[in-house]
């Protein structure tokens, strides 16, 4: 039995597409590997990037890998048109592309379900499953980052409350700020400094 799988190596300039043949098991157990040593070097390096990660993604780190997701998600993707009333028509004046429907924010794309719910439909079509996409490969690249040292997984010393929670309201005010950074309109610092002073007088 032979499958053939598509494999794209990008330069600058170009993007070259080749295929992989796999006619047997032993050929396919050998390019597993091979895919597995590649993603262990692309751990490394963003490790070494942002040493950090594991704790918390910085939102110009999750945006910059982001772009790379979206760009092999685009040629995996290809964009389509639409024509005005926002059915696909190879010929139409409204090419989606990936780009183009992650610039609405998430508000506006909201506001669309109920203006242009036709033309919300279409964008969601794209929006949908790419976040999915980029999801799954940050939670594949933290895997791969957290497998360069297996030896981190083993129990430390369990942290008393007081250092618990100290590390918990940090995390807080980190996402916060990340989330206030990509647009997030729920994210409030100083409402959030505000109810960690709260809570943390309350405990003591």
């Amino acid at each position: 039995m032979k499958a053939k799988t598509l494999v794209a190596t990008a330069t600058p300039s170009v993007t070259q597409v080749t295929f992989l043949t796999i006619d047997n098991l032993k050929n396919a157990g050998y390019q597993s590997a091979i895919a597995v040593e590649h993603l262990s070097i692309v751990a490394k390096y963003v490790a070494d990037v942002c040493p950090n990660i594991l704790d918390d993604v910085p939102a110009e780190v999750k945006a910059q890998l982001t772009e790379g997701w979206a760009l092999r998600w685009q040629e995996l993707n290809p964009a389509k048109r639409y024509n005005s009333e926002w059915i696909p028509d190879a010929k139409g004046g409204n090419e989606v592309t990936l780009a183009y429907a992650l610039s609405f924010s998430q508000q506006q794309f909201g506001q669309l379900r109920q203006s242009e719910p036709v033309k919300h439909g279409v964008i969601g079509g794209v929006r949908t499953p790419f976040n999915k996409y980029a999801s799954n490969k940050m939670k594949a690249l933290l895997k791969a980052i957290r497998d360069l040292n297996p030896e981190t997984r083993e129990r430390g010393t369990t942290d008393d409350f007081a250092t618990y929670v100290g590390k918990v309201m940090d995390t807080i005010k980190t996402r916060c700020k990340n989330a206030k950074a990509r647009g997030d309109t729920t994210a409030d610092e100083v409402k959030t400094r505000v109810a960690i002073d709260a809570f943390l007088k309350a405990i003591k």
